[in-house]
């Protein structure tokens, strides 16, 4: 399989701390990409994108391998979009 080039742009993207929160990835790469390199259904994948506490563990680690990250930094990414996502649910 060859990894799509548009990773490392994400991964000097979350170096230099421009990508914050788990969504802004997929202004880099599109999102039916990731979900294919990950081997989940592109609409299981839209659906967890909208409760990224629903997310797999498995999934995160090897996401972090396409990226070539620490895990803790997807990690890091998954925890800041829960939180932006429960304060918007909140303001509803």
């Amino acid at each position: 399989m060859v990894k799509d080039k548009r990773y490392t742009n994400v991964k000097n993207l979350i170096s230099g701390g421009h990508i914050k929160n788990f969504k802004d990835l997929f202004d880099v790469i599109p999102k039916t990409v990731v979900a294919h390199d990950l081997g989940i259904n592109n609409v299981r994948f839209t659906e967890l994108m909208e409760d990224v506490g629903r997310y797999f563990v498995k999934d995160l680690f090897k996401l972090a391998e396409l990226i070539e990250v620490p895990e803790i930094e997807v990690m890091k990414l998954i925890c800041n979009q829960y939180s932006t996502d429960k304060k918007a649910k909140r303001k509803r």
